[in-house]
């Protein structure tokens, strides 16, 4: 696990799970929410639509996952309810390798994008992540890859 912002209130940490599916590792990142972290960026989640409406009941708050499931792939991000949010846009990869999202939290816009980018170079799959940040208002950029 990776803290990667602190300020304003809120705790950013970046997390690969490598398959939700695992009750013991679904365990250890649920219970990383007691460590109050404002935002997790989890990689490796491995998950379906069912399997991230069972997860967002079992984390109890506000969750994004990527709908699609291969053994490296699969994206989410879990809020906590320690900070006041408001998601405004969201877009997620069908091939389960990015999810970008713009959030309201106080006066500020963050765009939070988590990518699971494969091991080979894809212009392709960058440029299209390129022009769906185009779409998005952000006074701050959240990165993970």
């Amino acid at each position: 696990m990776q803290t990667l912002m602190q300020g304003d209130n809120m705790t950013i940490c970046a997390l690969n799970v490598r398959d939700l599916s695992n009750d013991k590792k679904r365990r250890q990142t649920l219970w990383s929410k007691k460590n109050q972290f404002s935002l997790q960026f989890v990689q490796e989640t491995h998950s379906t639509k069912e399997s991230g409406i069972y997860w967002r009941l079992k984390w109890g708050y506000s969750t994004i996952f990527t709908e699609f499931v291969i053994f490296d792939a699969g994206l989410g991000i879990l809020f906590n309810n320690n900070f006041q949010f408001n998601i405004l846009k969201c877009h997620t990869d069908p091939e389960g390798r990015f999810v970008i999202a713009d959030v309201e939290t106080g006066e500020k816009i963050l765009t939070l994008v988590n990518i699971y980018a494969s091991k080979r170079d894809d212009p392709i799959f960058f440029r299209g992540v390129g022009e769906k940040m185009l779409s998005l208002e952000c006074d701050l950029i959240v990165f993970l890859r």
